[in-house]
């Protein structure tokens, strides 16, 4: 007999796999969320800072 054609290439991932592959997506969104977390945190305290007490540079050359 021939085998059936409806099976054929339709192999299921482990289920160990479907496991890591969440695992690293949950990773990966987790660290694109403490990255704009800590952008919003350093632009907060930047506009926090007294910028009238910043050094100007006398020296700034273009380098162009």
């Amino acid at each position: 007999m021939l085998p059936s054609l409806a099976n054929r290439g339709t192999r299921s991932m482990p289920k160990g796999l479907i496991f890591v592959l969440v695992i690293i997506a949950l990773i990966i969104v987790y660290a694109i969320a403490r990255v704009i977390s800590y952008n919003r945190l350093s632009e907060q305290q930047w506009d926090q800072v007294d910028k009238s007490k910043l050094k100007e540079w006398e020296d700034e050359d273009d380098w162009d």
